[in-house]
Order: C-alpha cells, then structure tokens, then sequence
C-alpha cells in the first residue's frame, strides 16, 4: 500500500513540476497577491555593475564611462532577445545619465537634471520609447536632496510654479542631505519645495519612465539624524506621480533603516537593504565584498515583503564568469538566495555576452517562478556558516535551500521537523533537474564552499 500510494504521490509530482508553464511566474488569488503595483517582485537590468566596474574595457573613457545610449540600446535588444520571455521587463539607467565623462552634471533652466548630449545624443524620452517599443519598461535615476549648483549658481524658477525659485527650496543654514552630502536638504513646509518635485514627476513621466531608483535615502545610506531624514521628500515623489497618472514603480536605495519599515512601505514599492553588491574592482562583484553579507541581514526584514513592495537584494551578477568575479559554486548560490527570497531579480551582467551557466541560471523557469510567487524563504536558524532556507510553496510543495558560507566543503543538513514535515518525503534537486527519491526524516549532503543545493520537497 505505502509504495502504491507513493507511485502515485510521484505521478502527480512529474506531472505538474518537470515542465513548467511560461505562466508559471502569474501570480494566484490568494491571501499572498494581488494585482496592483509590485505585486510580485520585479524582474531586469540596471546599469550600474558594469559602469562601476574596473573590468578592462568596459570604461574605457574613465570611471563610469559606460553608460551611454548607445551601450543601454545593446542591453535592451540582447534583454528583449533573451531574457523578456522568462519575465525580465524593466530596463533601468541608474546614475550619470546627466554627468559628462569627467562626472560634472548638468541642469536644466529649472534646476531639473539633463541628459548629457554626448552620452544620449537622442535624449532620454527617445530612449524610453526605443525600450517601450521592444516591449519592456524604462527606469530612471535620481540622488535625493536638491543638487547645490542650482542654489549655488544663484537658483533656477520651478517649472509651472511663478514665484518658486530653487532658492526658495533649501534651509537658510544650507544642511546637506543623502549618502554623499552631495546636496542640500529640502524644505517641505515651502510649498515650493512640492512644486519642484512636481516639475521632476512631470518630466519623467512625460518622457515616459515606468521605474525611478532614488538613491543615498535616510534614514539609510550610513547617516541618520534630521538632515538625513528624507521620508518627506519620497512621499511627495508619490504625491508627485500620482498628480500625473502614470504607474511608476518607486524604489529606495540604500541601505534603509529598518526602524522605519513602516513609511518605506507606504511610499514606495521597495528598500534596499544593504550597501552596494557592486566590487567597485577589477570585476563586478565578489563574493565578500559583498554578496556574502546578505544572508546574515536579510532575516530582519522578511516579515515585511509582500505585494505592493519588497525588500531588494541589489544587482544579480551571475551570467558572465570571469567579469562577473564569482566560482560556478558562488553563482549558483547566488541566484538561489536572490531567487528563494523573492528579492527582485535584475541583472547587472552584459547580457550580450552571456555564457552557458549564466543562461542557465537566469531563465530556469522553475527556480524564476519560485521567486514570483512572492513568498521569500526564511531560515530555519539564522547565522552561521552552514544555513537551510525554506518556504511553503503555492503548489504545496516546499522550497528547501541548504548553504555553505564557509571556506571549505561542509556537511549541511536539514530535519523535516525543521519545516513542519515528518516521515518519507519526495525529494527533487532543482539545478540538477532529478528526483533524488523518498528521503525520511530529513536530508543531508555536502556543499562546496559557497555552494548551495536547491531542493522541492512534497
């Protein structure tokens, strides 16, 4: 009787997991989604990995040098080619769109940031088209704060707003703000302040951007304290978009505090919860510095992810070997801890020049329709070397992840008590694409250093 029920326990099994729809990322009507804004962690490319890197050639003009129409066009095409059929949508120009090759930047007649003429000859609505057109979504970046030289110089007027200057927009004692003290703190009790941010919206918006990153927010980017407090300027970018009707996804960055989870939920649509995932080396990432932190400083903000916004891991480096500066063991672990968490999934790689592992990783439809389901696995103890990560499924199996963080082969186990299981348990190892059969009371294996083995569990 036991093996005639497990025969037919297995049957219903491969039936429904060894070919997994195009779908398979939708999400269900269930407590856990909705339809909505970020309804499910989003899915593309930024540019920010490769215009940090020191990898030879890719900034051959100087620091941050890559970013260039020329260089996002080649990145939609190879995204819209490659990767739009498994859900990656959003191609998102992060900073420098407005800085010349020397990083000095430009404003407009109303203090607003320019697109610089030699990196985007066509300017930035022509690009946005150029992405809307191949059938994806456009994201834009901004620094928060207003920038000094529109005070300095001796202020700008607010677009659509007579009497408003960018002088009317600062405190008297000129208090710098973000992550860099790169600007000047914004007084909202001046309703002009609201009015300049109106004019941003209105710019992005018409040229018609889908996604805004707003960088160096705080509480966050390693300050604190009132000068650093930008929650006032991120709810009225919110007021702001909503005044033009178009849906645009807002995400913060970096390194949110967590004391104030509450208002990131409620003005944007995702936090970042560590500093950059970015080597600024000779590659685009490694592995301590810092892709390796995450495991430890995720835990904290899992209860807090959920539909209509999620915490953000960063940039997805795992698709172009030698650049990426990652073993074959550190990229799967990678992608497995990104995917599982249900932190969004947005490549920083070249995707142009994927090899196969990079392929693999980023479009096996069963570990992308794991994280879309939206509900992030935790750990079954938090800290150490050696970690188990794991989730209850939508299909009712379970997601079990075994990791090990250490510098050498290690054992890795994980009880089914653990996850509220018990007995014999069919047991599916998802990057090998096999059944390792029924497994009782648990399993073991032995993980690679910075390794990982991704497992379904019914």
């Amino acid at each position: 009787m036991l093996k005639r029920s497990l025969t037919v326990l297995l049957g219903a099994v491969l039936a429904t997991t060894v070919a997994v729809p195009a779908s398979a990322a939708a999400p269900e009507s269930d407590h856990y989604g909705h339809h909505g804004q970020a309804d499910k962690p989003y899915m593309g490319w930024s540019s920010w990995s490769m215009q940090s890197s020191k990898y030879p050639g890719l900034n051959d003009k100087g620091d941050y040098s890559w970013l260039s129409e020329a260089n996002v066009l080649k990145q939609t095409d190879a995204v819209a080619s490659k990767l739009k059929r498994y859900g990656y949508e959003y191609i998102n120009i992060d900073a420098g769109w407005w800085a010349d090759w020397k990083w000095n930047f430009g404003y407009d007649q109303y203090g607003r940031p320019t697109p610089n003429a030699e990196r985007f000859p066509h300017g930035m609505k022509w690009v946005a088209d150029y992405i809307h057109h191949k059938g994806l979504k456009a994201g834009i970046y901004i620094p928060v704060g207003l920038a000094k030289g529109v005070v300095d110089d001796g202020g700008h007027p607010v677009q659509g707003a007579p009497g408003c200057t960018t002088l009317n927009l600062v405190f008297p004692d000129k208090r710098t703000t973000n992550g860099w003290d790169s600007s000047y703190k914004i007084d909202f009790s001046n309703p002009c302040a609201q009015k300049y941010i109106d004019s941003i919206a209105r710019m992005f918006a018409g040229w018609g951007y889908d996604f805004l990153k707003i960088d160096g927010v705080g509480p966050g980017s390693w300050k604190s304290g009132p000068q650093y407090d930008n929650r006032d300027e991120i709810a009225a970018y919110q007021k702001a978009f909503n005044k033009t009707g178009r849906d645009v996804h807002v995400e913060l960055s970096w390194s949110l505090d967590i004391n104030y989870i509450s208002d990131w939920q409620r003005i944007s649509q995702g936090w970042r919860i560590e500093t950059d995932v970015e080597c600024y080396c000779d590659t685009l990432v490694t592995w301590e510095n810092s892709v390796n932190d995450r495991w430890n400083d995720l835990p904290a903000w899992l209860p807090f992810s959920g539909p209509g916004g999620w915490h953000d891991l960063d940039s997805l480096d795992v698709g172009n070997g030698k650049m990426d500066g990652l073993t074959d063991d550190e990229r799967y672990a990678y992608m497995t801890f990104w995917a599982i968490t249900s932190s969004p999934l947005y490549t920083g790689d070249d995707v142009t020049q994927l090899d196969d592992l990079g392929v693999k990783l980023l479009t096996n439809r069963e570990v992308l329709a794991l994280n879309q389901q939206g509900r992030p696995a935790k750990p079954v103890k938090a800290g150490g070397d050696q970690q188990v990560w794991w989730a209850r499924n939508k299909d009712g199996s379970y997601t079990v992840a075994l990791f090990n963080l250490g510098s050498a082969p290690a054992k890795v186990n994980v009880n089914w008590s653990d996850i509220g299981l018990n007995g014999y348990r069919l047991t599916r190892d998802v990057w090998a694409d096999k059944f390792l059969g029924f497994k009782k009371n648990g399993y073991e294996a032995t993980i690679p250093s910075h390794g990982t083995q991704l497992l379904k569990v019914w």
